[in-house]
């Protein structure tokens, strides 16, 4: 008799999420996710094969449930330079109501690169670069619209503000409250010269 799922796979894949978060890949065991997604362990092996592959689908879907249509949000703006200030408007305003200092799974991610397989290095660079690619995006519109100085870079922009980005996901964690992450945001729109 063929195995059927008595479960919600997304619903399982956003309580993974949580455990995940919260612990980490590596220091996350199979009853940590057993528990947290309370499912037995058959079915977590039967509708996800592996920790690993469950990390992978939990990376995809946290991408395509809340990167993807925040970037979109913020592109919809149409001002370049408020775009940018909101997204990291945002950033801080779920930092800092973020009790339990999870951070960004993305990013949390990002700093466990080296002991992570290809695969999920891949996910993790792909989401880096469609921030990336979002900033350079919004440069580009700004130097158009002449909102953002010409002599600006919109590469090296874009790099800059990931990085700034990043900063303010890691910094939230318990290092910077919310004037110092301010004061991330404020030299991230002067480097777009504003």
């Amino acid at each position: 008799m063929p195995w059927e799922k008595s479960f919600d796979v997304d619903e399982a894949l956003d309580r993974a999420a949580n455990v995940f978060w919260m612990k980490g890949f590596e220091a996350t065991s199979m009853s940590d996710l057993i528990k947290g997604m309370g499912i037995n362990k058959g079915s977590l092996y039967n509708a996800f094969g592996s920790k690993k592959e469950l990390f992978k689908r939990v990376l995809i879907k946290f991408e395509e449930d809340h990167q993807k249509p925040a970037l979109q949000q913020l592109r919809d703006i149409d001002d370049p330079i408020k775009s940018i200030s909101t997204l990291y408007d945002w950033v801080i305003a779920q930092s800092m109501a973020d009790k339990e200092k999870k951070g960004n799974l993305i990013i949390n991610t990002a700093l466990e690169m080296p002991n992570h397989d290809e695969d999920i290095r891949e996910i993790v660079k792909s989401a880096i670069n469609r921030l990336e690619r979002f900033f350079r995006e919004m440069v580009d519109l700004g130097k158009e619209r002449g909102s953002i100085p010409d002599h600006i870079d919109p590469d090296e922009a874009a790099k800059s503000l990931v990085s700034l980005t990043v900063g303010v996901r890691v910094l939230a964690r318990g290092a910077y409250d919310t004037n110092g992450l301010l004061a991330i945001k404020n030299n991230a729109l002067r480097l777009i010269g504003n």
